[in-house]
């Protein structure tokens, strides 16, 4: 038994590096396909899916997902080669015995990326950062094991991501909820809340001075969005798909300021 979700994302996530790199290549864009290959490799493979994937103590890796990470590897270093060649080259055929070089090696046409799966993936990543910055705040230690509820309209995808999110976050078992969860450390991440049950003492003003901060900021983002949909020159003249990221971008920032209000 292994969790799908982390091969599945990071596939989908290197197929969309990949017609974005080919897309720079072509325009002969050089430092911006480099810096989108590293945060690939820096921040998704290393950062997140290496940790994802890594097995409990003392126990072993799955054979399927030990093969697709190769295969990952193998992927990652053709993106690198033009940059860094004789690296890339020695660390292809240190992986295991090929039958080729990489510098001739054929380019794989991507296939397309799954824009669902990259926002689940998405947020999974702003929950796992929100809560451990949650935690060290309060003194939680990394090794305390806690209890975690969260309270969400989509159940439905932490079901995919349940196993890797509690482990992520050390939590002994996570609950769904309804209501909020009273004595706990509350948490806003997107439009969702998570409530921390912890056995030592908590600071509530600590995380009232957070809430509050956080708010503050927001509060500023949708004032200079709504400032920007309220020139008309600028809603006359900017293309469709910026004008749509614009009204998400303030329908995403008064859900949040919703969120964050009724925690406080």
């Amino acid at each position: 038994q292994y969790d799908t979700f982390p091969l599945i994302w990071f596939q989908s996530r290197l197929w969309e590096v990949k017609i974005e790199v080919n897309g720079l290549m072509d325009q002969f864009r050089l430092s911006e396909a480099l810096k989108t290959v590293y945060s690939l490799i820096w921040d998704d493979f290393c950062s997140w899916f290496l940790e994802w994937v890594k097995p409990g103590f003392e126990q072993g890796i799955h054979p399927e997902v030990y093969y697709k990470t190769i295969d990952f590897f193998e992927d990652l270093m053709q993106l690198l080669h033009p940059f860094t060649p004789f690296i890339t080259e020695e660390i292809y055929h240190l992986l295991r015995e090929q039958k080729d070089d990489l510098c001739v090696k054929q380019f794989v046409t991507p296939g397309s990326p799954d824009p669902e799966t990259a926002g689940i993936g998405e947020a999974l990543k702003q929950s796992i950062t929100s809560i451990r910055d949650a935690r060290n705040k309060n003194h939680i230690k990394p090794k305390e094991q806690v209890k975690l509820f969260i309270q969400t309209a989509t159940e439905s995808s932490y079901r995919i991501i349940e196993n890797i999110f509690r482990k992520q976050v050390n939590a002994a078992f996570i609950s769904y909820v309804t209501e909020p969860v009273l004595n706990t450390v509350a948490v806003v991440s997107g439009k969702d809340k998570y409530y921390i049950e912890t056995e030592q003492p908590l600071n509530v003003e600590v995380q009232k001075e957070d809430l509050l901060k956080e708010l503050q900021h927001l509060k500023g983002f949708l004032a200079s969005v709504e400032k920007k949909l309220g020139n008309e020159k600028f809603v006359q003249n900017a293309k469709p798909d910026v004008l749509a990221l614009e009204r998400k971008k303030k329908a995403d920032a008064e859900e949040k300021i919703r969120v964050i209000e009724g925690s406080l």
